[in-house]
């Protein structure tokens, strides 16, 4: 599985995205985390697993998400997400920023 991370904003609280490519299900994923200062949550705000009639094989369901969600995200983070399904990556984290740095935290 790979996992791509940016900490960004929604509405007026900070929030942790997380999207990647799943191997063994073949599909993408999307997950938004309050990122308060407070404690870290036990659920995710939002994730795909909770949507299981959505195509999360295709890429534009997981582009639509974001925009219904009001979440912004660098173009260059869904190409790397497409990248890693078409090379069926796993075992990949990788942290985004909004002005396009990327820092692989593993490979």
């Amino acid at each position: 599985m790979s996992r791509h991370h940016l900490r960004t904003a929604r509405g007026a609280g900070p929030v942790l995205v997380v999207m990647g490519y799943d191997r063994p299900l073949h599909e993408f994923f999307l997950q938004l985390w309050d990122d308060g200062s407070e404690a870290e949550a036990d659920e995710p705000a939002y994730s795909s697993l909770d949507e299981p009639a959505a195509d999360w094989r295709d890429i534009v369901t997981v582009v639509r998400r974001l925009e219904e969600l009001d979440v912004a995200v660098p173009r260059s983070m869904i190409d790397a997400v497409v990248a890693d399904s078409i090379r069926r990556a796993g075992n990949r984290i990788v942290e985004h920023a909004l002005d396009g740095r990327v820092t692989e935290l593993s490979a």
